[in-house]
């Protein structure tokens, strides 16, 4: 077995989860497994205990930090090393750390200037034997060069045998607060994607009520720091974490749950019904890991990026904000999400 492996995931949690078993994967040839991360995704994967140490990279100090990194890793030595964010701190750094095995992931972007720039790392890639394979950007795949992250990281597998045709790896949390309510609930995750759907200040908790009484079934809706307009004319109690005891979440047919940890989170997702959002990276990607229905309220001229993120559709429903100029008001979309959970 070989004995030291580093990663670079530098990005967001979505990111992570949907190469999560990959890492995995490939972790399971090491004895030692390191892994640089950002501090959006910091949390869940230090939550992860098959990383032998998980280090932050603080992205929002970007220049500093890229120089004590350069210092910290310099000619550090490992058997492997692989950078999947395509970020550029984590290809300066496969040039500084002495590794038997490098590889990395390259974004195509559209222009001369990227084009130039491509030549010019591959030249470097060439010479100092590492190993690459090539991302669109979101601009290449709307202009239909799809193609599926999932898969394309899948393809290290040309490296290490052991990689399957999975997407997610994620460890079971502790928490069991939520396993009595299983599948008596559905959750609606808010953030700042909801802002763009027509009428979503107006009577919002009055949709949300009619909703409730039509699904049968209780809404947990869960909202991390939000501090949106439309949030905010919600007129339903909002309860922070840290004040949820049971009497709250069993007696409670609309319940607002603010700034919920990420292991309670999980747990709640994992014994939903169905699990709603505006594409929140790490809620669907997470419910997608844990095999629950997830729906997707989108705009139709997003489809072909966000499909780009998913490789397994058997739980995953799209519900339209808008069709090509036409947006959707709150109750409809609330309407064809209603009729999507009842066919199950």
């Amino acid at each position: 077995m070989n004995k030291k492996i580093i990663f670079f995931s530098i990005d967001r949690l979505g990111d992570y989860l949907i190469r999560s078993n990959v890492i995995k994967k490939i972790s399971d040839n090491f004895t030692n497994v390191e892994i640089i991360t950002s501090e959006k995704n910091n949390k869940l994967i230090t939550s992860q205990t098959f990383f032998t140490n998980v280090i932050l990279f603080n992205t929002k100090n970007k220049v500093l930090n890229k120089l004590k990194f350069i210092l910290l890793f310099f000619l550090k030595s490992y058997d492997t090393a692989i950078a999947l964010d395509g970020k550029n701190i984590s290809t300066l750094l496969l040039f500084f750390i002495k590794a038997k095995f490098k590889f990395t992931y390259v974004y195509k972007k559209k222009g001369l200037v990227n084009l130039i720039y491509l030549k010019f790392i591959i030249f470097f890639f060439n010479i100092f034997k590492i190993k690459y394979e090539f991302l669109n950007s979101r601009a290449l795949i709307i202009n239909n060069e799809g193609e599926n992250y999932p898969k394309m990281y899948q393809k290290l597998k040309k490296y290490f045998n052991n990689i399957e045709n999975k997407t997610y790896f994620l460890q079971e949390t502790k928490i069991t607060n939520y396993d009595e309510l299983f599948e008596k609930f559905v959750i609606i995750h808010l953030d700042e994607k909801y802002q763009d759907i027509i009428n979503i200040d107006i009577n919002f908790d009055e949709h949300l009520k009619k909703f409730q009484k039509e699904i049968d079934k209780k809404v947990i809706i869960t909202s991390f720091n939000n501090t949106f307009n439309y949030y905010k004319k919600i007129k339903l109690d909002k309860i922070n974490f840290n004040n949820l005891n049971n009497d709250i979440l069993y007696s409670s047919k609309i319940l607002i749950i603010e700034n919920m940890p990420l292991d309670h989170f999980q747990n709640l997702l994992k014994n939903s019904h169905t699990n709603i959002s505006c594409h929140s990276g790490y809620f669907v990607h997470t419910s997608l890991a844990l095999n629950k229905r997830t729906i997707d309220i989108i705009n139709k001229t997003d489809e072909i990026w966000y499909n780009n993120w998913i490789d397994d559709y058997k739980n995953y429903k799209k519900v339209y904000k808008s069709i090509l100029n036409k947006k959707i008001e709150i109750n409809e979309i609330l309407n064809n999400i209603a009729h999507e959970i009842k066919k199950n």
